[in-house]
């Protein structure tokens, strides 16, 4: 019996309201569609003007790092598209428009067939969240490219609150949102920092790491009440 299967038996064996988990919050970079920002860095490397940017590391580090990164206000909406890539092209001289920075910006995702098959089979059983840290661009990219992102009931997204992971104002956008006890929402995301405020918060915790492991621990939490070790 494969791994989708049993979790399918799980969900059916226990009625929601013995189940300590009611809603179910997904990450979406790395958890549903498989992603890699360096490819962004490595295609403007070959449209940039400076000598100093043609190197992909130096334009990947001034986008995405973690604290300081070009991105960040972007993807808590505090400025517009145009404005970010108006932005990028003046500090990089960069050699493209709007349009052709479009899909440099947006190609870059993938989809985990098999995540979207387990969110397929908790849809109707449990209340289904996104959680991501995101930009406008990219989300409606993968809204037009993706369908399984509709699935959701709920997108909390960064670029609409307005917080990213792992800001305790966005999980608090989700609590609100799941209107539960926080210890029936579940948190499943690939990056284990943001997995461990969500259960310092009082909710319950997977750090995904693949599909396999994932349908292992929900097999486990669906039949049992006993948190999950994120560690």
């Amino acid at each position: 019996m494969g791994g989708l299967q049993i979790l399918l038996i799980a969900i059916e064996r226990v009625p929601m309201g013995q189940n300590p988990v009611e809603v179910v919050l997904f990450d979406l970079g790395n958890v549903i569609l498989p992603f890699s920002h360096y490819q962004i860095a490595e295609k403007l490397s070959r449209f940039t003007q400076k000598k100093e940017f043609q190197d992909p590391q130096r334009i990947f580090s001034y986008l995405f790092d973690f604290e300081k990164g070009a991105v960040n206000g972007y993807e808590v909406g505090k400025i517009s598209s145009t404005e970010f890539f108006h932005s990028l092209k003046d500090l990089l001289h960069l050699s493209i428009s709007f349009e052709e920075f479009i899909p440099i910006w947006n190609d870059i995702f993938d989809e985990n067939q098999e995540v979207s098959d387990i969110i397929r089979s908790l849809k109707g059983k449990k209340k289904l969240g996104l959680i991501s840290n995101t930009n406008s661009l990219h989300f409606d990219y993968i809204l037009s490219k993706f369908p399984i992102i509709r699935v959701f009931d709920k997108w909390i997204l960064s670029h609409e609150v307005g917080f990213k992971k792992p800001a305790v104002e966005i999980f608090q956008r989700a609590i609100e949102w799941a209107s539960v006890k926080t210890e029936k929402i579940l948190l499943i995301d690939d990056t284990k920092g943001h997995v461990e405020v969500a259960v310092s918060l009082g909710m319950q915790g997977i750090h995904f790491i693949s599909a396999q492991q994932l349908k292992e621990e929900l097999s486990m939490k669906l039949n049992s009440p006993r948190e999950i070790n994120v560690s």
